[in-house]
Formats: C-alpha cells, structure tokens, sequence
C-alpha cells in the first residue's frame, strides 16, 4: 500500500508539472498568415519606447512574402543599412514566422519572431536577429518586441514643396529657415533663405535621398567630402497643405526627447502665375551671358512658345529654336516642357519653381536631351527669370543704321557705321558700302535670319560657307531710335557690356 501511495504522489507530481509546464506556454495563434497581412512599424524594444532612428516598417502583402523599409546606421545590430520596400521571404509555422532578406550581395538577415500575441492593432513577439555576411554569422540578439499597426501611409501626400513654419523639442538638421521638396524618384532637396529673401537650393551635396513608408520617413544625404548624414522622422499628420512631423530622440546618457516639426505645403499656383513671357536673368546666381538667354512664353497651362540660339550646349549643338511650340505639364510646383527641334530629337525642360511674383521667377532648371529615345541629362542649374512686358518684333521692322557705342563690342563689330534691314519674313539684309559709299546687300552671305522674341534678338548668318550668330538685348525702340546691350565674356572669363545704338533709316 505504502509503495502504492508512493507511486501515486510521483505520477500525480508528475502529471501536475507536466500540465504547469504546458500553462506556461503561449497559446496557439490560429490564422497567423492572415492576421499578419498589412503595415507594421517597430514600436517597442524589451518594453520601451523605440527611437525613430530604429524603427522599420514591415508591410506583408501575403503569408510569404513582405517588404521591409529601414534606415540603420553602424551602431545598429542589423549594421548599417538603407531598405526602401525592400522584398523579405517570409515562412510561418504555427506562432513561429521567419523573415529573410539580402540588403546587398554579401548580407543576409534573418529575423525570427515567435508571436505571443496579435490583434488588429499590434503584435507582441520574442524576436530573434541574426546578420550575416559571407556566410558568416556577425551578429545575433535576441529581444522582445511589440510592432504597432499602420493605416495611413504618407508616401503620396509629402510630394510637393514645404517650408519649415515651427520647431520644438530643439533643433537637428531641419530649422526655421528651410524648404523641403519631395519628389516621385525617391530624392529630395533642401533649400535655405538667403539674405535677399531668395530660396537657393543646397547644391554641396553628392546626393540627397528619402523614403517613406506608412509613417515613417528617412532622409540620408552626404556633402562632398564629408561623412554621410541621416535623420528620421514620424509624420503624424498631412492635413491639406500642413504637415507635422514626430521624432523620439534618445540623448547619450539613455534618456529620451521628443521633437515635432510643422510644414506648410507651398502653393504657387503655377497654373495661373506663370502665363506669361519669361526671359533668363541669372544662372546660379550670376548674371546671365547674353548669348545664355532664352524666352519662354506661357499661354496656357498646357502650351508654351519657346525662342533661343545656341552654338554648343553643353556639348550638344541645338541651332535654332525659333517661336517653336512645346507641351507643358504641371505638377506642385514643377514645369515640365518638351519640344522637338528636330527629327528624333525631344529637348525637355523641368522646371522645379522656388519662388514666383509678377516680376521674377526662381527655378531649378534641369535641360534633358532625348535622340532617339535616349536620355541624356544635359545640365542641371539654378536659375532667375525675367518676365518680359514688352515685344519689339514688330517695332524692329524696317531699316536701321548705326554703330557700337561702348569701347568693346563683339569681333563682327568695328564701331563704324552699318546697315540692317529686318523683315517680316524672319530674314534680314546686311548692308555694306562699295567704293563709292553706296549702300549695298552684302554679295557674301548666303543666309540671313534672325527673331525677335520680347526683348530677346538673335541673328545667324553663312559667310563662305560658315555660319556666324550674334546675340542682343533690345533695350528700346522709341522715336526713330533703336538701342542694344549685351553681356559678352572675354577669352580670360571677365565680362563687359556691350552697348549698340541703331536709328531708323527712311526710305525715299
């Protein structure tokens, strides 16, 4: 009886901690491949708050596949990364769901997660990181996590152009006196106030990127010859034209901050504003060369009128672009352009605009070269226009004569006095005198054309065989009297003015 009894307590002990054993355990999570479909962001790390410069977005699109979007620098155990929607493969089994991805071709992560919890709002899990490179395990940890829900997403509504309204919580690379523009290909640009009230574009950096997935937003940029930066953010609302930005920040001592940032969308109205003509001033902040210059003539949101001449363009002869009509999108603030010229030959102009008034408009211009379905970039600048009130291509019309008026003019100039009759036509004639003092059509030239756009004048000419072009600024024609100016450049990178006056012939 004795042992009877004796078995009895060991078995029923037995039994007992076997049952306690499965208490302790989490339960069964049923259907974890679907609940886990949607949006999450890390929120908690072993039961406290995570920093937005560790958080990551996990979005599952399916049982087996999800995409990740993190942003970590070299202290983090994941190591130094940059994951925009990046593909993960994704295996679950019972609450056990393993995530596995390469962010380049020598790294893979994986990070396990036994699910001890999840609803429509978040998911609790002991996870399990484990980074390797070349085959080689480099770093594994293991921690509790809890990832939070996201149902909106921001990626759509931060395009556009914003300016910085409000600071808290102190300040990191975002100030008072910035501009932020998103665009669709994933980069960004950062604009400062100068002095004169002029936003100017930073251009001392190699490149400047950003994504944003739910409501996380990451931005990494690198200044030349400097260390790459990056910084973070929560967007915790767009709201129409504002926006407010949220960030934990955790100091050196392991306490923690938090900031918010408040944008105001800006809104140009380009549709309306920029109807008009439109006349190159400034590039990157010096005064446009004469022979620089181009006019661009709104009349309507979706059609310009393009005029210039140029010689060489960056390498890429463009020769003669004469009131020539363009298509014109507008998007936020940006003017896109194209035109052809010529055959399998597309020149796009987009134009990202800064700052617009009655009188100027501020621009980062960049000028794409399409032959033959190719692309090519042909330069990117800042640029100030002019708005042109005034078109003397009637007024030009007619016989003229005169003579350079400042000490240095151009190599077809000799400050005696010459002849030029424009026509209506888009031709003109250049006079010259015989021995007698006669005034007669150069016998030379072989073609003689020019256009007027506003204040804009451009000749190009063939003399045996080979073409010349002058470019001019027509200042006025008032009374008979007709007068020129343009800024030329020397062979030592100086510049001067060149100034023509011009009096209007009368034909007997």
């Amino acid at each position: 009886m004795n042992w009877m009894l004796a078995a009895i307590l060991i078995c029923g002990a037995a039994v007992f901690t076997s049952c306690k054993s499965d208490d302790d355990k989490d339960p069964v999570i049923e259907n974890l491949g679907e609940k886990i479909i949607g949006k999450w962001m890390f929120a908690e790390r072993n039961g406290e708050p995570t920093p937005t410069n560790k958080k990551r977005v996990f979005t599952f699109v399916s049982p087996t596949k999800a995409y990740v979007s993190a942003s970590h620098t070299a202290e983090s155990s994941a190591g130094t990364q940059w994951i925009a929607h990046q593909e993960a493969n994704v295996v679950i089994s019972g609450n056990k769901m393993t995530l596995t991805m390469h962010p380049d071709e020598h790294t893979t992560l994986v990070e396990e997660y036994d699910v001890t919890d999840i609803n429509n709002n978040e998911f609790t899990a002991n996870c399990k990181i484990t980074r390797t490179v070349d085959g080689e395990v480099v770093a594994s940890n293991g921690i509790i996590v809890r990832y939070e829900k996201i149902t909106a997403d921001y990626s759509e509504a931060i395009l556009g152009l914003w300016v910085c309204t409000g600071i808290t919580g102190g300040e990191t690379y975002n100030d008072a006196n910035a501009r932020l523009e998103f665009l669709a290909d994933g980069t960004y640009r950062y604009y400062r106030q100068e002095e004169g009230g002029q936003w100017k574009a930073v251009h001392s950096r190699e490149y400047e990127v950003y994504f944003v997935d739910g409501t996380l937003l990451a931005t990494r940029w690198k200044e030349q010859g400097e260390a790459e930066q990056r910084e973070w953010w929560e967007i915790a609302s767009i709201n129409g034209d504002d926006m407010v930005w949220t960030a934990l920040r955790q100091n050196d001592d392991g306490t923690t901050f938090q900031q918010e940032v408040r944008w105001k969308r800006v809104d140009f109205n380009l549709a309306e504003n920029i109807i008009g003509k439109w006349m190159t001033a400034d590039i990157d902040g010096q005064p446009a060369l004469t022979n620089d210059k181009s006019v661009v003539s709104f009349v309507s949101p979706t059609k310009a009128i393009v005029s210039l001449s140029r010689t060489d363009f960056k390498g890429s002869v463009v020769k003669w672009v004469d009131h020539l009509e363009y298509d014109v999108e507008i998007s936020g603030n940006k003017v896109t352009i194209a035109g052809h010229p010529a055959d399998n030959f597309t020149l796009v102009q987009e134009y990202t605009v800064t700052a617009i008034d009655d009188a100027q408009m501020l621009a980062n211009v960049k000028i794409i070269i399409i032959r033959n379905g190719e692309a090519m970039v042909i330069t990117e600048k800042y640029a100030r226009f002019e708005k042109v009130t005034v078109d003397y291509s009637e007024e030009i019309l007619g016989k003229w004569e005169g003579h350079i008026t400042s000490e240095q003019g151009s190599e077809y100039d000799d400050g005696e006095d010459h002849q030029w009759e424009y026509k209506a036509d888009g031709n003109f004639v250049y006079y010259v005198q015989d021995e007698e003092g006669n005034w007669i059509a150069n016998p030379g030239q072989t073609l003689s054309e020019y256009f007027v756009d506003g204040t804009l004048l451009c000749t190009r000419w063939v003399t045996d065989g080979t073409e010349y072009r002058e470019w001019w600024e027509i200042e006025s024609i008032k009374g008979g009297v007709m007068k020129w100016k343009a800024l030329r450049k020397r062979d030592d990178g100086t510049t001067y003015t060149a100034t023509f006056a011009m009096i209007q012939v009368k034909e007997d």
